[in-house]
């Protein structure tokens, strides 16, 4: 059974975070052990500071671009957000098929209704259990949500075919025992050294690899490894993974790709990779440009960088095309 592991960063990618993606998932050496692939993670993007060109290349390289809204109030611009990663990055319509909410917030069964619709699956809801307890694995909202409700409101419906990717906490120690986190940027206190931020990672991964091996979340932001000795453990927790031939560091959409159509670990290793464009020779984005815009709908002036010429208008809520 292969282990997955999966890499996901929240919120807008740009010249400020570019650099640290480019090192972790463009790096020649981060591939793989068994099958060779290179490594890939899921981008769920919000529109504010959004570099348009850089979610092309993360896209070319293999990685999956999905939905955080374009500012919060999401439930009228899931939608929209998608149509400006198609109009602005080029990614294509039918590759962004996930979605996170803000804040976790899922909108109940109003957000899950128009998910059903339109989207291939929701990765939101949060998932408590107690430490030495089963992580889940993704499933479907066939039969509804049937966990405790960590961020009210969670849908009571049931929404047959659409995926939920879950949110399975994290566990750290303070000074007053134990604690759970929805994701992995915010257990408390955090990490400051490389090497508590290498053993926090690691430990927790130990409750998914020595149990049923479901599918691991290194769900975070990328802010939280702007602190140095957080970067330096992080990395190294994903080059100790890298070690190993039976984990593999995919998207979202891999994990649910073999739910679907699972797969024993040595017949797994021999999927072919994923197509990449490393060397840019093919790209979709070429001839990049920069906007510029005086006065935008979030206030204030706005710079953006796009692979299509220049909307007359910023992009944003009820004018995601800047007509």
């Amino acid at each position: 059974m292969p282990q997955f592991v999966m890499l996901t960063f929240d919120d807008a990618v740009n010249k400020v975070n570019m650099a640290f993606y480019r090192d972790l998932l463009n790096n020649p050496k981060r591939k793989n052990t068994r099958n060779g692939c290179s490594i890939a993670a899921t981008f769920f993007v919000s529109a504010e500071y959004l570099d348009y060109e850089a979610v092309n290349q993360l896209h070319s390289w293999g990685n999956e671009i999905a939905l955080h809204s374009i500012s919060t109030q999401w439930e009228r611009e899931v939608m929209d957000e998608r149509s400006m990663l198609t109009a602005f990055a080029n990614v294509p319509a039918s590759d962004v098929i996930g979605f996170r909410g803000p804040f976790l917030f899922t909108g109940g069964d109003q957000g899950f209704s128009m998910l059903h619709k339109n989207l291939r699956y929701d990765s939101t809801l949060v998932h408590q259990r107690f430490r030495g307890e089963r992580p889940v694995y993704p499933y479907t909202m066939d039969f509804g949500f049937r966990r405790t409700c960590s961020v009210a409101p969670c849908p009571e419906g049931s929404y047959p075919g659409l995926w939920v990717v879950p949110l399975n906490v994290y566990f750290a120690k303070n000074e007053e025992g134990a604690f759970s986190c929805a994701m992995a940027d915010a257990c408390l206190p955090q990490p400051d050294t490389a090497k508590d931020t290498f053993e926090y990672l690691k430990s927790n991964f130990g409750e998914f690899y020595t149990t049923n091996r479901a599918p691991f979340p290194v769900f975070l932001h990328e802010a939280y490894l702007r602190h140095p000795q957080r970067k330096a453990g992080y990395l190294k927790f994903v080059d100790w993974l890298l070690e190993k031939d039976d984990v593999y560091l995919v998207t979202a959409t891999e994990v649910l790709r073999f739910m679907e159509d699972p797969k024993p670990l040595s017949d797994y290793g021999k999927r072919a990779c994923s197509r990449r464009n490393e060397g840019g020779a093919n790209t979709t984005c070429p001839r990049p440009t920069t906007c510029w815009y005086k006065n935008t709908p979030p206030g204030g002036e706005r710079y953006m960088r796009t692979c299509s010429q220049c909307p007359k208008n910023y992009p944003w809520v009820n004018n995601p095309l800047g007509n």
